[in-house]
């Protein structure tokens, strides 16, 4: 999943896109270099960010939305929002794509019942204050029910790397995988994970430099994700992470 930022305040400013034309050039470059989805978002949400409100949420949205219908119809895609209205309004325009909610329908309560009545995929994210593994466990329990009760039959469950976690606790986090996640009757896991770690503290921080820095120590992190379960990886460097899926997918062979 390559990340699409169309805000001036997202905290690596590779993936900031000013304008429409900018957009489409970095989807066409993620696509060409292998993502499988692309993440669109308008709202930063790192760490002291301010939020804008839904209608410039939406003003940085829709002319992007526009072009990505003209030029990418068959492409998938995410929207990366909490506010049911922008889902809403992106649907005519978007068509069928992925909603991922890092409030995971706990920002407004309008959010379950419109993706349920789409009939779109939903991305849960994890950001309640973190007390242990099995608190995040507790919580993904708590989507599935949800995605029961509002009948979605599509969701990944995010463990919300850096979000009311420190470096240290993301790392448990990432320790506890892929236990973390909840089995159904049959004993497979309840959904598909996917992670959120390119280029953020915790692939920095104990190596004293910066996000700008840290694209080898996220690419290191990532393969080690692979080998813990996760699915889908939300990246800012498609080309690389999509070197370690291949490298992945060749040592998998190998491993029990």
């Amino acid at each position: 999943m390559g990340v699409v930022n169309c805000t001036p305040d997202s905290f690596f400013s590779g993936s900031r896109a000013n304008g429409p034309l900018e957009a489409l050039n970095m989807i066409e470059k993620h696509l060409q270099e292998g993502a499988d989805i692309v993440d669109i978002g308008a709202c930063s949400t790192r760490p002291g960010a301010e939020w804008p409100d839904e209608n410039e949420e939406w003003k940085r949205l829709e002319p992007v939305l526009e072009q990505v219908r003209k030029h990418y119809p068959d492409t998938v895609f995410s929207l990366d929002t909490f506010r049911p209205g922008i889902v809403e309004k992106s649907a005519p325009l978007l068509g069928h794509f992925l909603v991922n909610d890092i409030f995971a329908g706990k920002f407004d309560k309008a959010m379950l019942p419109l993706i349920s009545g789409l009939k779109l995929p939903w991305i849960a994210m994890h950001r309640e204050p973190y007390r242990g593994p099995a608190e995040i466990t507790r919580f993904f329990i708590n989507v599935a029910e949800l995605a029961d009760k509002y009948g979605i039959n599509e969701f990944m469950l995010d463990p919300g790397f850096g979000f009311n976690k420190d470096v240290d606790q993301n790392f448990e986090v990432i320790a506890s995988l892929p236990s973390l996640v909840p089995k159904n009757d049959s004993g497979n896991p309840v959904a598909p994970l996917l992670a959120g770690i390119s280029r953020k503290r915790l692939t920095y921080v104990p190596l004293g430099t910066t996000p700008e820095n840290a694209l080898l120590s996220t690419q290191a992190l990532h393969l080690h994700l692979l080998f813990k379960g996760v699915s889908v990886l939300r990246v800012h460097d498609v080309a690389q992470a999509r070197q370690m899926i291949t490298l992945y997918r060749k040592m998998s062979t190998f491993v029990n």
